[in-house]
């Protein structure tokens, strides 16, 4: 009887541990099924240059994720010929020689499974811009597609410098009862006559200016005087006024914005 008992109790035991194996085995293996998280990669590739032989580009990148949702990334390239980039946006960039990394944003770390997460940068380029083609996201190569560029445009021509009023000085003091002069001219040969005109906007009503200069493309850049007159008063103020100049033969922002102080002799 002694011997049955021990030889049923041995049994409950390995039956006990059997199980307690089992369970360790479902555990072990779920935990690596959920490490081992399907992971692939899709990049489609844009760019946008300008320039002949050398220049710059706009670069932007769509990453999709073909494979099991993820938290935190990155996104490394090499960039096949002379490329630098300048600023990026939408990732943290970074750049050692041809080696590129973008990391996700603090605000923009999950991509679920299907998920597209667009990012970009600006950048410079000499001799060719060949698109990279090795991008990997968490280590994991993408498949890749690139957007034929269009054809380069040539860098374009700076824009011609505007036509301007300039003063001097700018800020002056005129006695009262008297007055003081400032200088004008134009920053550059207009295509005719230009009359400027000026004007008090904001200070002392004493205070006036005149009378109207009128420039010709002959005389553009020889300096002609501006009054400015302080009119006689009976209060013991020193009055500031800011004047107005300005021509409406000059397109855009032309106005010149100068101040004038009256020395009260009260």
């Amino acid at each position: 009887m002694g011997l049955g008992k021990g030889l049923s109790r041995n049994r409950v035991l390995t039956s006990a541990a059997a199980t307690a194996l089992l369970a360790a085995g479902a555990v072990m293996g779920g935990t690596a099924t959920s490490a081992e998280a399907a992971a692939g990669c899709a990049v489609t590739y844009t760019s946008h240059s300008w320039g002949t032989s050398s220049g710059g580009f706009t670069a932007f990148i769509d990453i999709t994720n073909t494979g099991d949702p993820i938290s935190g990334w990155a996104l490394t390239f090499t960039f096949p010929s002379t490329q630098r980039i300048t600023s990026g946006f939408s990732a943290q960039w970074s750049q050692s020689g041809r080696q590129v990394t973008a990391r996700n944003p603090a605000w923009g770390g999950s991509i679920g499974s299907g998920g597209t997460f667009g990012i970009g940068f600006n950048g410079t380029w000499t001799g060719s811009n060949p698109p990279p083609t090795d991008f990997a996201l968490n280590g994991v190569p993408c498949t890749v597609k690139v957007v034929p560029s269009p054809t380069p445009s040539p860098s374009p021509s700076p824009s011609p410098p505007r036509l301007r009023i300039l003063l001097s000085p700018t800020r002056i003091t005129v006695p009262e009862g008297g007055t003081a002069g400032v200088q004008v001219r134009l920053s550059q040969q207009p295509p005719g006559n230009v009359i400027v005109g000026t004007a008090r906007v904001s200070g002392d009503t004493d205070l006036s200016a005149g009378p109207p200069l009128t420039f010709t493309p002959d005389n553009w850049d020889v300096p002609q005087p501006l009054t400015v007159t302080a009119a006689e008063d009976d209060d013991a103020v020193n009055g500031p006024a800011t004047f107005d100049s300005r021509s409406s033969q000059i397109t855009g922002s032309s106005a010149f914005l100068w101040n004038a102080v009256e020395q009260d002799n009260d």
